[in-house]
């Protein structure tokens, strides 16, 4: 079994959190999230993890730290992962580009980067 973490970005709190992820046949799955400071997200080396294919959620994950939501969504423009509570529109917590939701946990390329 592989395991990684990777960061998101909670909107709503302007925070970032660790999810730590599985790779399990093939697919990846969000297994627990967990608050991070940046500086310590650094020193782990969780903005350097990359991973690619589906992101589903374990039975056991138990969602953003800060606004509970087991869902998330891509950014079409940095490709970083925010949460996302069923909104027609969302701002990347990121980046902060407004758009449609067009995608979210199937075949995505996850590259952690600056935050």
């Amino acid at each position: 079994m592989k395991a990684e973490v990777i960061l998101m970005k909670c909107p709503e709190a302007n925070r970032i959190y660790g999810v730590r992820v599985e790779e399990w046949q093939g697919d990846w799955f969000r297994t627990w999230a967990f608050p991070v400071d940046p500086k310590r997200a650094s020193h782990e080396g969780f903005d350097r993890n990359e991973i690619k294919g589906n992101l589903y959620p374990a039975n056991e994950y138990n969602g953003c730290p800060y606004c509970k939501s087991v869902r998330f969504v891509q950014c079409s423009r940095c490709g970083k992962l925010s949460c996302w509570n069923n909104e027609e529109r969302i701002t990347c917590g990121w980046c902060g580009l407004t758009g449609d939701v067009t995608s979210t946990e199937d075949e995505i390329e996850v590259k952690s980067g600056d935050y």
